[in-house]
């Protein structure tokens, strides 16, 4: 099992929010393993609490692999992007399916945490949920930091013409102009903070060697 995990819930082949977190797990120079959320069978919580007595959940699907994994790591770093003002439903069903971790005895407690939050806007919505989501785990947030996304409508071929397009709302204009696009990885202070967090998360959770998971 990996020491550091890094969960995005982003559904974008290779997305920014995928670099990013991945730089953070590089940085980190211990084993690390990166997931993406989008690869799993994840169902939303039944609220059945048949979880109470084992801490296991009772549903057979994606998340009790990445339940063993969430409980032998030391650290874990989330990322996640808004829709409709809130997070988006797949990394929000990851979450509230932590439910078998927390009852009895809290098994992220004093586990280590690295907030994520992408998305071309309310980025700051998603920073606050995550953030006040590790604390409610007991998981000892480091840091956070935002990713700048895209809107869809830069790329849907409809930007343009759309009534109801974000180019001109969020852009200022009816074109759409390379300027307009975000990349993560040509952002050198952006991916200088994802470092930063990266190696304090080596420095919290130990010497070793970094190798990443195969999960993406």
């Amino acid at each position: 099992m990996a020491l550091i995990l890094g969960f995005s819930g982003s559904p974008i082949p290779d997305s920014n929010l995928d670099f990013i977190i991945q730089e953070i797990l590089k940085a980190s120079g211990q084993e690390a393993e990166f997931i993406k959320l989008s690869r799993y069978n994840l169902r939303p919580c039944l609220g059945c609490l048949q979880c109470a007595s084992t801490n296991e959940c009772i549903q057979a699907d994606g998340m009790n692999e990445l339940l063993k994994k969430i409980r032998a790591a030391r650290a874990i770093v989330v990322g996640g992007f808004p829709t409709f003002f809130s997070l988006n439903a797949l990394t929000k069903t990851f979450l509230e399916r932590w439910y078998p971790l927390k009852h009895r005895v809290m098994l992220t407690r004093g586990k280590l945490g690295v907030v994520v939050a992408g998305g071309f806007r309310d980025s700051a919505r998603v920073e606050e949920y995550l953030t006040s989501f590790f604390k409610w785990y007991h998981i000892e947030v480091i840091g956070s930091l935002r990713v700048p996304g895209n809107a869809p409508c830069l790329s849907c071929g409809f930007g343009e013409e759309c009534t109801y397009s974000n180019v001109p709302l969020f852009y200022g204009s009816d074109k759409i102009k390379p300027e307009m696009f975000c990349t993560a990885r040509e952002n050198l202070g952006l991916m200088e903070k994802a470092r930063s967090l990266g190696r304090e998360l080596g420095k919290r959770t130990g010497n070793g060697l970094y190798q990443l998971g195969t999960n993406q």
